[in-house]
């Protein structure tokens, strides 16, 4: 048998490759053996929403949250679902609890919550985003350009381009 974190692994691979059907088949092997394993549900999540399978991708991030409520990417995943799907309280409420747990420091969630702000329209929140993944990582050149976009995005000229030169 493999391990919850082999199951996970190698459907981490799976999905980076885009072949999400094979990652779900080998994430719900997974979660058959380890129901409890937060990583199983969180890749079956994230597969599902790379699918535009957003009903699936909510539950499954719906049952990790279950098990861990303070799991910070399950956290991320479920508020970009929650945008998906146009419940903006929600999915702010999601990433306001992330900077609760203490993860402003995580330059990578800070890039994807940003992101997917972004993707919504919700311009000044992406760029707070944005902003936290400079002050974590300032030597960062994408986070700077983040912030340029959002900037410009805004209509904020001066700050875009500032951002982006120092980018």
């Amino acid at each position: 048998f493999l391990s919850s974190d082999e199951y996970d692994d190698q459907a981490h691979q799976l999905y980076n490759e885009g072949r999400f059907d094979e990652a779900l088949d080998l994430l719900q092997e997974g979660s058959q053996l380890y129901p409890n394993a937060v990583e199983l549900h969180v890749g079956m999540a994230y597969a599902y929403l790379a699918r535009e399978d957003y009903a699936w991708s909510r539950r499954s991030f719906e049952r990790a949250l279950s098990l861990d409520p303070d799991h910070e990417d399950t956290l991320a995943g479920y508020g970009e679902i929650l945008l998906k799907l146009g419940d903006r309280r929600g999915a702010l409420a999601a990433f306001d609890h992330i900077l609760a747990l203490g993860f402003r420091e995580d330059h990578e969630l800070m890039l994807q919550v940003g992101r997917a702000l972004f993707r919504e329209g919700l311009l000044g929140a992406a760029q707070s985003f944005f902003e936290y993944a400079v002050a974590a990582q300032p030597d960062c050149s994408e986070a700077a350009a983040c912030v340029g976009y959002a900037c410009h995005r805004r209509n904020d000229e001066a700050g875009a381009l500032y951002w982006l030169r120092r980018a």
